[in-house]
């Protein structure tokens, strides 16, 4: 139902961290359970749903999105993330064109199963597919293969949904430029409305990192990871898919709306084991709930929320994170609407502006400063410059 327009708009974010086997590469909060305790978690988070319900500042606002991210939503029935969607709107309002998204692995659908999930209101999907090669699906720890991708976006049409991102990764051990140029070829063809594509990460306590210290796993050379990233935007810009974001492409009207909500600042509110929420007021909080998927299931249901941990942000990180969130996105930073939340002129209080000028990597933009193609190449290193 339209929402009536008082009301604060926030994105609500469902962390479900279950997974058949956990990715080797992965560092976010992912469980390797069968049996997984699918009820007693689905019941754990509509109780914290309900508790946020009736609190501040929630109980005031409206959802303008829905994600339903892990782990790997897609090995829960499509009955229990139904009463996760019905859940959500019978608490709060929801904008007339809410985006529901649900993350789905490519072995673990079907033509059927995701025509329940599209019943059950979720509108978007999100399929990790990351190769169609099957050696680096392998190496990845992935349990599906090419004909898998092919067949899961082929089904996902099928139950009638007309919104579909996939994910790919580059940068795998041993992948070439031109097996990366082949895998984007592929992600073209499937002709999905989103295409996200992440350059591999080493993160501390993986298998990844570990073996990458131990000399086990050899990373691709830099000039090839910068390559991969050059080509990706050259043959995705070529392909009609606006590059929006540094990993994010999207056709005309399908940028994902409650990955921007992260990139603008908004409100968003985290349910589910090690969720995290951000609530937008004169700098910033943040929030994040209890990892462990059992302890996290026993406070919800006794308390009725599980935070383990509460952040205050100061001017200076409020500052530093509206700069390199905005610098993300292709439009880059608003001057003006940096000087309006901290009433100071972005170069008074960041005098790296100039450097980073001076050096290629930002330039002007009609609105503030954006990065330039060499900043895009080089935006972690000038992420820092303002953290």
């Amino acid at each position: 139902m339209p929402v009536a327009a008082a009301l604060t708009m926030f994105s609500l974010y469902v962390h479900i961290p279950y997974c058949t086997v956990i990715c080797p590469y992965c560092d976010f909060n992912v469980h390797a359970a069968s049996p997984r305790p699918e009820t007693a978690y689905v019941d754990a988070v509509l109780s914290e749903m309900r508790h946020a319900a009736i609190s501040p500042p929630w109980r005031a606002g409206a959802l303008q999105s829905l994600y339903l991210g892990g782990g790997t939503p897609s090995l829960f029935e499509p009955s229990s993330i139904r009463r996760l969607v019905d859940g959500a709107r019978e608490m709060w309002e929801w904008d007339i064109a809410a985006e529901v998204t649900l993350e789905a692995t490519p072995e673990s659908v079907s033509a059927a199963r995701l025509a329940q999930y599209r019943a059950a209101g979720v509108n978007r999907l999100s399929l990790g597919l990351q190769s169609m090669h099957r050696h680096h699906l392998a190496r990845l720890g992935r349990l599906h293969g090419p004909e898998n991708n092919r067949a899961a976006v082929e089904a996902a049409r099928a139950a009638g949904f007309d919104n579909l991102s996939v994910d790919f990764i580059f940068g795998v051990p041993g992948q070439t430029v031109e097996e990366w140029e082949s895998d984007l070829l592929d992600a073209v063809a499937l002709s999905p409305e989103h295409i996200s594509a992440y350059g591999l990460t080493y993160e501390e306590r993986t298998p990844f990192f570990t073996w990458r210290a131990r000399g086990q796993l050899t990373p691709v050379a830099e000039e090839v990871e910068e390559a991969m990233f050059v080509r990706t935007r050259e043959m995705l810009v070529a392909a009609a898919y606006d590059p929006y974001e540094v990993s994010s492409f999207a056709r005309p009207g399908r940028r994902s709306r409650h990955n921007r909500s992260y990139w603008s600042g908004t409100s968003y509110l985290g349910l589910g084991a090690g969720a995290h929420s951000y609530v937008a007021g004169r700098w910033g909080r943040r929030s994040s709930n209890e990892r462990n998927p059992r302890r996290y299931m026993e406070a919800a249901r006794e308390r009725g929320e599980a935070r383990a941990a509460v952040e205050e942000l100061t001017r200076q990180q409020a500052m530093g994170e509206f700069v390199f969130l905005a610098l993300r996105q292709a439009e880059g930073i608003s001057g003006a609407g940096f000087a309006r939340r901290f009433d100071e002129e972005i170069e008074a209080a960041f005098p790296a502006m100039a450097t980073l000028c001076g050096n290629g990597l930002l330039e002007k933009s009609p609105e503030g400063y954006r990065l330039t193609p060499a900043g895009l190449l080089m935006a972690d290193s000038v992420f820092q410059a303002f953290l």
